[in-house]
């Protein structure tokens, strides 16, 4: 779903208010928050569990590894990047789960109800999921691992026309990368062949006036 006409005349009334302070990837400023993100977008975590599965290493012992992973939890759910699920009591402690907020796919009616601060927040979400995948994807190397990996983004100036042209493409494009991943999802089940973990991910968005020339 790509954002409509409304969100765009909105932000298109200080195009440079947004460009002042803390980017929408701020809260993506230190690698283990990166980490954090990328894990709690696949599944429910706590800081204890992500501690206990290997995920936080480097510290320099269980109790300063927990300190510091529960710090990076927080702020990302103060800035709404995660969110408090649940609360479990183990032995005399609380055990904090979070999710992550990024949903990809919502239905031209559940996007057309939001209000455009709701649209915003899930923009923002979004895109700090998918900048926590790529990140850890460069740092360790997997990003460029293979040759025909794939990486290209184009400006364009479209009418009217051109613009309902290019959503219908990606709504499209995005139906052909379902099917692709349903299906190996089917092979995968009887094969046993090995898993290659993947990120696609489909861009198209109204960009900002381009400054006046003096």
């Amino acid at each position: 779903m790509i954002g409509g006409a409304e969100l765009a005349a909105s932000r298109r009334q200080d195009p440079n208010q947004r460009l002042s302070g803390n980017t929408l990837c701020s809260p993506l400023g230190h690698p283990l928050r990166v980490r954090i993100l990328e894990v709690v977008n696949e599944r429910p975590m706590s800081p204890v569990l992500f501690v206990n599965e290997g995920l936080a290493p480097g510290f320099k012992n269980k109790n300063h590894a927990l300190s510091q992973v529960s710090y990076h939890f927080r702020v990302l759910e103060q800035a709404g990047c995660i969110e408090l699920t649940e609360i479990n009591q183990r032995r005399g402690a609380s055990e904090h789960v979070y999710r992550g907020r990024s949903r990809v796919l919502f239905t031209d009616e559940e996007f057309e109800r939001m209000t455009v601060e709701e649209r915003d927040q899930l923009t923002r979400t979004s895109i700090q999921g998918l900048m926590a995948r790529t990140e850890s994807a460069m740092a360790t190397g997997t990003f460029d691992a293979r040759t025909d990996r794939h990486l290209s983004w184009v400006a364009m100036e479209l009418d009217e026309r051109g613009w309902k042209e290019l959503v219908t493409a990606l709504a499209g494009c995005y139906g052909e990368l379902d099917r692709i991943r349903q299906d190996a999802q089917d092979r995968l089940a009887g094969s046993g062949d090995e898993v290659i973990p993947v990120t696609a991910a489909l861009l198209g968005f109204e960009s900002p006036p381009r400054p006046l020339a003096f």
